[in-house]
């Protein structure tokens, strides 16, 4: 989905990931009553977190919008770029967490129940704090840094990543309204 404003564009993405986490729930409590999650569902959940939280949105702030910040005067070390990108790091094992069970429970494997809901509730743990970060502290304070001809520049620059990372947002975005319904939550 097209935005103006660069910063606007991540908080937006930040929703439809929290959609997905928090659709989590549902499945962790399928599996909590003795069902087993479908792992297509699962799958899709992991491509989510790779390709649109993962590829596209975290790139979006590591390649283009810290690095921005950092020219700025906001320092690459430290708090809050650094720690934001080591919980990007975290993120990522925390999804492979998730594929790992995924894999496990395909197997077969008595222990797959509880991978699963330990990777579930890892990146439920992770990325709501995580995401209010961004959107509480270290985006209002961007909104800040920038020119409202800056931030246009910015905006061409997510515009031609979003292009060059190929990423089909409107899927991705349904995906997470269906993750969202799990629990009756309401669509963005």
């Amino acid at each position: 989905m097209p935005h103006d404003n660069p910063i606007q564009q991540l908080t937006h993405e930040h929703h439809h990931i929290l959609q997905v986490v928090h659709g989590l729930s549902a499945i962790d409590q399928a599996l909590a009553a003795g069902d087993r999650p479908d792992p297509a569902r699962l799958r899709t959940i992991v491509a989510f977190m790779r390709e649109f939280a993962d590829q596209c949105h975290h790139a979006k702030e590591e390649a283009i919008l810290f690095p921005a910040m950092e020219d700025k005067g906001v320092p690459h070390g430290g708090c809050p770029l650094e720690a934001l990108r080591r919980e990007h790091v975290l993120g990522r094992e925390r999804v492979g967490a998730l594929a790992a069970a995924i894999d496990a429970l395909e197997r077969g494997d008595n222990d797959a129940p509880a991978a699963l809901h330990g990777a579930i509730a890892a990146l439920q743990q992770l990325y709501p704090n995580h995401i209010w970060k961004e959107d509480q502290m270290v985006f209002p304070m961007a909104e800040r840094l920038f020119t409202p001809a800056e931030l246009d520049a910015l905006n061409a620059r997510f515009e031609q990543a979003e292009i060059e990372l190929g990423q089909d947002h409107d899927r991705y975005v349904a995906f997470a309204e269906e993750m969202a319904a799990l629990l009756g939550q309401a669509p963005a």
